[in-house]
């Protein structure tokens, strides 16, 4: 009997069998009301998704009718420009002094906010309640303004702000507004701090892009065709075209210091523990994750700027609101200590050899140190980054299989494509290892050992990953301290800043961020060079640069074109030492600025 003979006679037996016992009829009504409803669910679907596309849309033109709005609210005011040019000493001793107003103030940094978003997209909102705050602060006598008063402050669009949404660049998010600032908006205010705009990031922050649905795609502030980083990228193109002075924004694998470096300004990642992040979209916890944490991290256009942000913050009043925090104040001997320092240093991670203009910042910030008086000690890094990376990050944030974005992408299809890297984690082993072999066979093999890692499939695996991280982060410390350092200096990303059609496909740049998220060190960035036309040639050139994998290969191509744009350096210490981290950053800043001179 032949394939379609033998159907035909099962279905043949199939149907006598439901004839003879009366359930013929069932199983068509049966087969019909499955039809209809697989039939309407699609139905439905399509439609939620229309409606979910027109509210995003409606989102983004609200966003760009709020910054017209103001555009010509602005043209009847008068605007001090110079205003935006002074740094954090001489804005704060004009505030205090009652030299300047915070209208004022923040009239200029409107108006300057307003032309850097023409030239790169980075605003997602604008906050009309600035103006009657600042009206506010101004009738305040000398003796009760604040450490921050008439500070403008920009907010990565995900720091919770009482009656605006985080939307993440979910369109599932749309219209839930906070009923109460998060703490640390609640106590930037009371320190007089005057939050005016919200800044643009990736489709679940999970991205060094800077680009979602609503909002559309932020670009650099020094080339329009070069990312922001990400995910806190608006604030830092905001801030690189001083249209802010500082901000906040939040960090899981480098979202802090990546923007900083492809912009060309200086951030710092805490300590978890140390400032605090309640009430903001958690990008590490949407399932309850808390192997790797998130922190919120000052930006800023230079290291004082920070320091004058964490003396403010650091203290009781956020200690009251948020008791998890770590009761430790800035730590003033610390920061202006002269001790010298015991500073190791690695200029690759094992992973992806940096281009050569990152290899020369790094050499110029170790040679730097060492005139300075500092010991310097050349540090293994082993595979420490690619473990963190692949073993630890994306495994704990996977551990839910992909659950916590499906929610939030049931109805969007037009996802930013890290967030489809991500999705992965909801695929079946053999289906990733599938891939996995495929990648190793194009030379990706950073990737193919990411998705090698298997599922969490229970509690009792979820458990063990978080004793093997512990077991990490122990014998790190331990490789550390056998060299007795202080802190160390490495790079931030193999690369400046990375073409807008490149990024998704080099994540792998982030294991030189991810490795002090994992270890729960503070990190920070310090711009202290730009790319130069000998950077380019011998980026491109075999001899020099002899590119040995698929990463490795889109890096060097990107050089192309790459000449002005910044680098930075990155600096780490042991938990809770940001001051010394902080320190070792002035002392770079200083030495760069004093060589461009």
């Amino acid at each position: 009997m032949g394939m379609w003979e033998g159907a035909s006679a099962f279905v043949h037996r199939l149907l006598w069998t439901l004839d003879r016992y009366n359930l013929l009829q069932v199983a068509v009504a049966a087969a019909v009301v499955l039809s209809s409803t697989k039939a309407g669910m699609h139905l439905y679907k399509r439609q939620k998704r229309n409606q979910l596309l027109q509210k995003m849309k409606a989102r983004g033109q609200r966003a760009k009718r709020r910054i017209n709005e103001l555009r010509e609210e602005l043209k009847t005011c008068k605007i001090n420009a110079d205003v935006t040019t002074w740094g954090i000493q001489q804005l704060h001793a004009a505030l205090q002094a009652g030299h300047v107003t915070a209208t004022e103030v923040l009239r200029a940094y409107q108006a300057k906010a307003l032309e850097v978003n023409d030239r790169t997209n980075a605003i997602t909102d604008v906050i009309k309640s600035a103006v009657t705050r600042a009206a506010q602060l101004d009738k305040l006598p000398a003796e009760q303004r604040g450490p921050l008063h008439g500070i403008p402050i920009s907010l990565k669009e995900t720091c919770g702000l009482e009656g605006f949404d985080c939307t993440a660049g979910f369109g599932e998010l749309i219209d839930i507004p906070l009923d109460k600032d998060s703490n640390l908006v609640k106590v930037l205010k009371s320190k007089g701090a005057v939050p005016f705009i919200r800044t643009n990031i990736p489709q679940g922050m999970r991205s060094y892009s800077c680009c979602n649905a609503i909002y559309g795609e932020s670009k650099n502030p020094h080339n329009p065709e070069r990312c922001t980083g990400g995910s806190s990228g608006g604030e830092a193109a905001m801030i690189a075209g001083q249209g802010s002075i500082l901000g906040i924004g939040s960090d899981l694998g480098g979202s802090v210091r990546n923007p900083a470096h492809f912009c060309g300004i200086t951030s710092l990642k805490p300590t978890a523990g140390r400032l605090g992040n309640y009430g903001n979209f958690n990008a590490s916890t949407p399932n309850g994750q808390t192997l790797v944490l998130t922190t919120d991290g000052p930006m800023g256009r230079d290291v004082d700027t920070l320091v004058h942000l964490l003396r403010a913050t650091m203290g009781p009043s956020l200690w009251e609101l948020e008791p998890h925090t770590v009761p430790l104040p800035f730590n003033e001997e610390m920061f202006s200590s002269t001790r010298p320092l015991r500073i190791g240093y690695y200029v690759s991670d094992n992973i992806t050899r940096p281009l050569p203009a990152v290899e020369r910042a790094v050499s110029w910030a170790v040679k730097t140190l060492e005139a300075r008086g500092h010991t310097i000690l050349k540090f293994d890094p082993k595979s420490y980054g690619l473990d963190a990376f692949g073993a630890y990050l994306f495994k704990a944030m996977l551990a839910d299989q992909g659950q916590g974005y499906d929610e939030l992408l049931k109805y969007d299809n037009s996802f930013e494509p890290m967030v489809g890297f991500w999705q992965m984690g909801k695929l079946p082993d053999w289906i990733r290892f599938s891939i996995a072999k495929s990648m190793e066979r194009n030379a990706d093999n950073v990737t193919s050992y990411t998705l090698n890692q298997g599922q969490i499939k229970n509690v009792g695996e979820y458990f063990q990953l978080a004793l093997d991280l512990q077991e990490f982060q122990q014998d790190y410390i331990k490789h550390w301290k056998q060299q007795e350092l202080d802190v160390m200096i490495c790079p931030p990303w193999p690369a400046s800043s990375t073409k807008l059609d490149l990024i998704a496909k080099v994540v792998v740049g982030g294991t030189y961020t991810i490795i002090w998220n994992v270890m729960n060190f503070p990190a920070g960035v310090v711009p202290v060079t730009k790319v130069t036309p000998s950077d380019v040639e011998k980026a491109l050139d075999p001899s020099t640069y002899p590119a040995k994998h698929l990463q490795e290969k889109l890096f060097q191509a990107d050089a192309q074109g790459s000449e002005g744009l910044p680098i930075a350096v990155q600096v780490a210490g042991l938990p809770y030492k940001e001051e010394m981290v902080l320190r070792v950053m002035a002392e770079l800043e200083a030495a760069a600025k004093s060589e461009a001179d």
